[in-house]
């Protein structure tokens, strides 16, 4: 009997020995699953800020570009009606009365050296050729040129050519003024 209580021993011993080996594998795997959920939990976190910050940064970078071709619209009809205003005023110089077209060409014809040749639009001939004659200057009357009024002057031999139309004026005038025009009529 004494083999038999030392087998009993034994195999208590073993039992025993194989309950703690189960209790600390059990330990090590709630340790391990444990650790595992942690860094899943790590990761769902990490992946969760990454979205909203991607999620973010794409809002802003949509807002911009909405922002941008909002601007670029805005631009654009500022840029038509500055057109607009633009082509209202040809059309109103065009249209000027015959007393302000004769003061404004009287001016603009004391511009003129001796010797210098002189056009004009067809539709002014007569009158640039009678303020020729009444503030009796020294220049001869070359001919026409497309305009809305004004005159060319020009040397004898061609050198010198100054382009005093209103088109020309006009030009001018709008990409001087265009900063000012814009501010006043869009703040």
């Amino acid at each position: 009997m004494a083999l038999e209580a030392v087998i009993s021993e034994i195999y208590e011993k073993g039992k025993h020995e194989i309950e703690k080996i189960k209790e600390d594998a059990r330990r090590e795997a709630d340790k391990i699953v444990a650790e595992a959920k942690e860094r899943a939990e790590e990761i769902k976190r990490k992946a969760r800020e990454d979205g909203e910050k991607e999620a973010e940064r794409l809002r802003r970078q949509e807002i911009s570009s909405v922002k941008l071709e909002m601007k670029r619209q805005m631009l654009d009809v500022q840029k038509r009606i500055l057109d607009e205003v633009f082509e209202s005023l040809k059309k109103r110089i065009g249209e000027m009365d015959v007393e302000t077209r004769r003061k404004l060409t009287s001016a603009l014809l004391k511009s003129a050296a001796p010797g210098m040749v002189v056009y004009s639009r067809k539709e002014d001939e007569d009158l640039v050729k009678s303020i020729i004659q009444e503030i009796k200057l020294d220049v001869r009357y070359g001919g026409n040129v497309d305009c809305l009024g004004g005159v060319v002057l020009e040397s004898e031999d061609g050198e010198v050519r100054l382009n005093l139309t209103f088109d020309e004026l006009l030009n001018r005038l709008y990409e001087m003024k265009m900063g000012e025009v814009a501010k006043i009529l869009f703040g």
